[in-house]
């Protein structure tokens, strides 16, 4: 990466694994200026994930995923907070099973349920009620 200041290269001074973003966070210093800057860095879902819905395959967006979330959990008071940490769990969930990143409606549900049940049983009612799918 170059430097944000002088455009010159860097080198990573300090990296640690964010696990709750799905982030990696590195503190880089210039070569040249000596000048010292913070940087996050994240997987690009949509590039990296695919959602196979029949014959068709569309790239994996999160937002669409956060919205849904943001439905089951519609009655609490820190709804938009928890909704951002339960898509990150989902996400992470998805991650780290087997196999392709490919990833069909269903299986994002089957998660999405899981994570909600482990967390509000309320909104993971909601949330099967949305997705007859899950009955």
């Amino acid at each position: 990466m170059v430097c944000v200041y002088c455009g010159h290269d860097t080198k990573v001074v300090n990296s640690r694994l964010q696990k709750r973003s799905n982030q990696v966070w590195r503190r880089r210093k210039c070569t040249a200026c000596k000048a010292i800057f913070t940087t996050s860095e994240a997987v690009d879902l949509p590039s990296s994930l695919l959602v196979q819905s029949g014959t068709s395959t569309a790239p994996f967006l999160p937002d669409m995923l956060f919205t849904e979330l943001l439905l089951a959990v519609q009655d609490r008071k820190d709804r938009y907070v928890t909704a951002r940490e339960l898509t990150n769990t989902v996400i992470q969930r998805l991650l780290k099973q087997p196999g392709s990143p490919l990833f069909t409606p269903g299986q994002i549900s089957r998660v999405s349920s899981e994570v909600l049940g482990r967390f509000d049983k309320r909104a993971q009612l909601r949330f099967i009620a949305e997705h007859p799918s899950l009955q």
